[in-house]
């Protein structure tokens, strides 16, 4: 015989082994990372947080790396530093891209139009040359000089401003706003009447609202072909209102310069610098000036609004830890002696407060969810298959949280997991800095942002004491008073 029947049984068992062997390492290959089981079409929309989804991202499954999938887009959320170094960093030439044709995730907020705004920029030419310009004008050590004049200046008016109002959170806006807004544009507000002022802070209440998700658009997309009087449009309002703001932030405060140029009365800023080049005939790059006006606006909506949030973080936090307040305070009094106040040479001078400042960027991050990257390609990691045009959420508060890299206790405030034994600061930081962004796609700000807190906190540390901790309705805080923060792409503490 050709073929002895008697092995049938093993031969039969030998190709159930091999398909079955085979249908797992299949199903590994194409695994995509773990996370709730959605409903045809419309994928997790009932799964999604109402409240601190970055917390609830986290604890749900446990995992380091989560799926989603809302109206046939896949989300995969990273819940670690190190996820987010393996794929944002190590692999940022498939990873820093973003969503759709300079579009955002969100349909209501592209009807604002923000093709303008760096942050949502696509990885092309026009982005590259909004980065290079930013980072002419704003990251480099001549720049940094001129950043920290600005900032010393406008801690100084917060000083005194403060010896006589009772409105001490709107000083401490009034300071973050001034010390931005006097370097970009050369102008020193006195107060929020001013027209630059309150046009920019009516556009970060509407990128607020829309960022936010509660617009069913963003969930239907093809509701925003509908006509603007059928009921649920309210999102095409809200986006005529938005465009018309964003031309006024990215055209007002350029042109009042341009004319203050033009009459010789420009004080000097980034902006008079660019505008006095252009009007004595220096060569520009093709498109130059139209992404220079961006790139004004750019630095001072998202350097003010961010640098407030931290502010208030601040000072809760001195408020609430009086403990770590006299220290850093000690710190200061010693080097300073009553003598001055401080100014960037005594940077390193004082580690303390170095950490303090690190502590607060960490404790709790004014951005919980970094601005969504998208894969380029399909992609595997941890044996889970990232599949081409995924959007991924880096979960900041997540990596900024993490036992593994700040120790124990990340709930809490303490500025000590900064210092070493030997009393100076740690500078193996780059889970801090990575709040400002990873990769190719890394805040350029990050240097002003840093300089500008840390002027402000040491100014405000030698000239006053930070006391009584209460809420809007005249509740005590303490350290262990459960804080709240608005629910928001930027998050502002609620109880000051």
């Amino acid at each position: 015989m050709l073929f002895d029947t008697a092995y049938l049984p093993v031969i039969g068992a030998a190709v159930i082994s091999l398909i079955a062997w085979f249908s797992v390492s299949l199903r590994k290959k194409w695994l995509i990372p773990p996370g709730p089981r959605g409903w045809p079409l419309i994928g997790n929309i009932f799964d999604l947080p109402k409240r601190e989804s970055w917390k609830a991202y986290l604890e749900c499954l446990d995992s380091d790396i989560v799926s989603m999938k809302l109206a046939g887009t896949q989300f995969i959320i990273l819940n670690s530093a190190k996820s987010i170094q393996d794929l944002l960093i190590k692999r940022s030439n498939m990873y820093s891209e973003r969503y759709g044709r300079s579009r955002t995730h969100l349909h209501s907020l592209d009807c604002i139009e923000t093709t303008w705004l760096i942050v949502f920029m696509q990885n092309n030419d026009r982005w590259k040359l909004h980065r290079h310009l930013f980072r002419r004008e704003f990251d480099n050590p001549e720049a940094s000089v001129v950043n920290k004049k600005h900032a010393l200046e406008a801690s100084r008016r917060l000083i005194n401003r403060l010896l006589t109002s009772k409105d001490h959170e709107g000083e401490l806006r009034l300071a973050a706003v001034d010390s931005i807004l006097s370097l970009t544009y050369g102008i020193t507000p006195t107060n929020f009447e001013h027209p630059f002022i309150k046009v920019t802070g009516e556009v970060n209440e509407i990128f607020a609202d829309v960022a936010r998700g509660s617009y069913l658009v963003d969930i239907l997309p093809f509701l925003r072909h509908l006509p603007t009087w059928l009921p649920g449009t309210k999102f095409h309002e809200i986006g005529a209102r938005g465009r018309r703001l964003a031309r006024d932030v990215v055209l007002g405060p350029y042109n009042e310069i341009q004319a203050q140029v033009a009459k010789g009365t420009a004080v000097q800023s980034v902006a008079s610098r660019f505008i006095s080049s252009l009007q004595d005939g220096e060569k520009m790059q093709s498109g130059e000036v139209d992404a220079m006006r961006n790139v004004l606006a750019n630095a001072y909506l998202a350097g003010s609004d961010t640098s407030i949030c931290v502010l208030y973080n601040f000072v809760l936090a001195m408020a609430l830890h009086p403990e770590v307040q006299k220290k850093a305070q000690s710190s200061l009094d010693e080097l300073l002696r009553s003598e001055r106040l401080p100014d960037f040479s005594d940077f390193e001078r004082l580690p303390y407060l170095a950490a303090v400042v690190n502590e607060v960027f960490r404790w709790h991050p004014v951005t919980p969810f970094a601005v969504y990257h998208v894969s380029t390609q399909d992609d595997f990691y941890n044996d889970y298959h990232i599949p081409k045009g995924s959007i991924i959420v880096p979960n900041a508060w997540a990596m900024l949280h993490d036992e593994s890299l700040f120790g124990p206790d990340t709930e809490k405030f303490v500025p000590e997991r900064f210092v070493k034994p030997d009393g100076t600061i740690s500078y193996d930081i780059s889970a801090v800095d990575m709040v400002f962004g990873y990769g190719r796609r890394a805040c350029p700000g990050r240097v002003i942002a840093r300089d500008t807190v840390w002027m402000m906190a040491a100014s405000m540390l030698t000239a006053y004491d930070i006391v009584d901790p209460i809420d809007r309705a005249g509740n005590r805080l303490t350290a262990d008073t459960p804080l709240e923060y608005t629910n928001a792409m930027v998050r502002y503490v609620l109880a000051l």
